[in-house]
């Protein structure tokens, strides 16, 4: 069987990424027309954005197991009209409790849409290497949607109309598709389990290389770490350079497009150099230096061009693929039992979607700067973490840790 057959269904799969990306930063995009329509302050919207991992949360465990029980077509139709109901849902509440609930469908929606797509991804394209390389794709459309709308809300800041309009036209793209998903042929499934599986899972108890309580400890904080400060720099960029007058509010989402950018140019290069025989840990503490570095020079110093150097930065050095980095590394420490080692580390990150945004709307009511000291903060945090790893990764692999950081 031609696996080619499959290449407009990967397309199709992909292309509900574009509204993922989207639904991050479509609530703190329009924070100040939402504040008005709920009449309330700015740590209440972002509970509202808090819901949505929760709703990860919640639904992650369950997701895997419709996925593998129900099979991939009728996993993504529940992700597709879990965004509908997140998207017309939040547009349309009369109060931040309602849209609370909705957003809660952005988080079943991003659950069901991975636990569709990567399965799909693999049973499509058996091909080890392929299939990994197609992974990136899942960030370059994430980081597409991310670049494509500041432009239009910018456009209907000028224009004045009504900020509803990506609302809508995500949940009507998104339908849309679903019209050919609906129709269109998926791969058999094959990740059933069977006993012969279930033995190979036991005989693999022991075979773990690092210790959870130190290695796997680091790997979760970094987990954690690695997605809130992007997550942080984007649901917040365009306030921070408004309060500092760096320039007018229409014009600070551009910030949002830049790091897409950087986001999106990082997954291909970090992908690139990995198939190298790079350095993992040493490149992760790498990363998180530089954004922690540009951070400090945009707090310190805010100014047009350091804004749009952070910008540029966090995308390319924070979100351009360390935090898959650091799930492969905890895969290389404990190699059984993937699928749970895999969810600790989602969870972690999870957890970071839910807390961070309500955290940072309450610094926020106090000053913007105080919201990126706290994503410095964490960013040391992570450095600290990324260290652990480095030393620990070093102990268990000695000839690896010497190779150059080429």
């Amino acid at each position: 069987m031609k696996t080619s057959k499959y290449r407009l269904l990967i397309g199709s799969l992909y292309f509900n990424y574009i509204f993922q990306g989207m639904a991050a930063i479509i609530l703190s995009q329009n924070m100040d027309k939402l504040k008005t329509q709920w009449q309330v302050s700015t740590s209440q919207v972002t509970l509202v954005m808090s819901a949505i991992g929760l709703g990860r949360i919640v639904s992650l465990y369950f997701s895997g197991y419709f996925s593998d029980t129900f099979g991939r077509r009728k996993t993504v139709i529940v992700a597709i009209l879990s965004y509908a109901f997140f998207f017309f849902g939040v547009l349309f509440s009369p109060n931040y409790q309602f849209a609370f609930f909705f957003a809660l469908f952005g988080g079943v929606s991003n659950a069901f849409l991975d636990t569709s797509t990567y399965p799909t991804l693999v049973e499509a394209y058996p091909d080890e290497k392929i299939n990994s390389s197609l992974s990136v794709l899942n960030k370059a459309f994430i980081s597409l949607g991310q670049f494509i709308l500041p432009f239009i809300t910018r456009y209907l800041l000028q224009k004045e109309l009504f900020f509803g309009w990506p609302f809508i036209l995500c949940a009507v793209c998104l339908l849309a598709n679903l019209g050919y998903l609906l129709f269109a042929k998926f791969p058999p499934l094959s990740s059933l389990p069977n006993k012969t599986q279930i033995n190979a899972n036991d005989c693999e108890k022991n075979s773990n290389i690092g210790d959870f309580k130190i290695d796997g400890a680091a790997l979760l904080v970094f987990s954690f770490v690695s997605v809130s400060i992007f997550n942080i720099f984007i649901l917040w960029i365009p306030q921070y350079a408004e309060s500092m007058r760096v320039v007018s509010h229409e014009n600070s989402l551009i910030f949002v497009s830049l790091y897409s950018v950087g986001s999106f140019v990082s997954v291909f290069f970090t992908s690139g150099i990995v198939k190298k025989g790079v350095n993992i840990p040493k490149l992760i503490s790498f990363c998180v230096g530089i954004s922690g570095f540009t951070l400090l020079w945009m707090l310190l110093a805010p100014s047009f061009v350091s804004t749009i150097v952070a910008s540029l930065a966090i995308g390319i050095f924070a979100a351009g693929g360390i935090w898959q980095l650091g799930l492969a590394l905890m895969l290389e420490l404990f190699p059984s039992r993937k699928g749970k080692y895999t969810s600790y580390y989602s969870l972690a990150t999870s957890t970071s979607v839910m807390i961070t945004p309500y955290i940072t709307g309450i610094l926020s009511e106090h000053g913007m700067e105080y919201v990126f000291w706290f994503d410095v903060f964490l960013v040391l945090l992570g450095f600290i973490a990324s260290l652990v790893i480095q030393q620990r990764y070093k102990k268990f692999f000695p000839a690896e840790i010497t190779e150059p950081l080429e």
